[in-house]
């Protein structure tokens, strides 16, 4: 959680990111968590990379400590007044872009219909379930599919046993209405894509996407 100096309030759209500037000159991009309304302040969902050069800082941060960042960056296609169906799709800490959108239509009180489909290898990777209760009692039109690779977990949580392309290709989409917005690790939005435009049939211009990749920010 980060808070703004006092009296500066952060504009962006929802699905946008920041820059952290680290003090040898290099950035990393992280996706802002929570909704433009909430502006005083910005929530990073950050997942811990081994050897990581930022993720490596965090357990030293204290109260009170300085960052520097800079936003917004990213050019978010999803409209927010459209009423045409929409459908999420994540994998881990891809939830966060995901959670500003929906957090934001929710705000709106949205009616549309709305499909969100969160992946992950086990239970402990859909970290804040929580939301979705509250989604679903904000948002009427939500339908929320979660996708566990690991068995076991699949069966207890009575979620799609795999992943979020195999779990999407369950869903009965329109292809010629509904827009899809992905986020999370390159080879699952890269298999999503191929779901969508090659096995669903769904035009390119329909599918967008953020890509999580660790490392310095472009």
């Amino acid at each position: 959680q980060l808070r703004l100096p006092a009296g500066q309030r952060a504009r962006f759209r929802a699905g946008q990111y920041l820059q952290v500037l680290l003090a040898d000159g290099s950035r990393r991009a992280y996706s802002m968590a929570n909704a433009p309304h909430e502006s005083d302040g910005i929530q990073l969902h950050i997942r811990h990379v081994a050897g990581g050069q930022f993720t490596q800082q965090l357990s030293s941060l204290q109260p009170g400590d300085e960052l520097e960042v800079e936003l917004p960056f990213g050019q978010v296609a999803i409209d927010p007044d459209a009423s045409s169906p929409l459908v999420c799709v994540c994998g881990g800490t891809g939830f966060a872009p995901v959670k500003s959108l929906l957090d934001d239509l929710s705000k709106r009180r949205s009616a549309r219909e709305i499909a969100l489909v969160w992946g992950g290898r086990d239970r402990q990777g859909l970290y804040m379930r929580e939301h979705v209760g509250r989604w679903q009692r904000s948002l009427p039109g939500l339908h929320f599919l979660a996708a566990i690779e690991d068995a076991n977990d699949a069966i207890e949580m009575q979620a799609f046993h795999g992943r979020v392309d195999a779990a999407l290709a369950t869903l009965a989409i329109d292809v010629d209405c509904t827009d899809v917005y992905c986020c999370g690790a390159p080879p699952m939005v890269n298999a999503v894509k191929t779901m969508c435009l090659q096995q669903l049939g769904m035009a390119p211009e329909r599918f967008h996407s953020d890509v999580f990749a660790p490392g310095p920010a472009p």
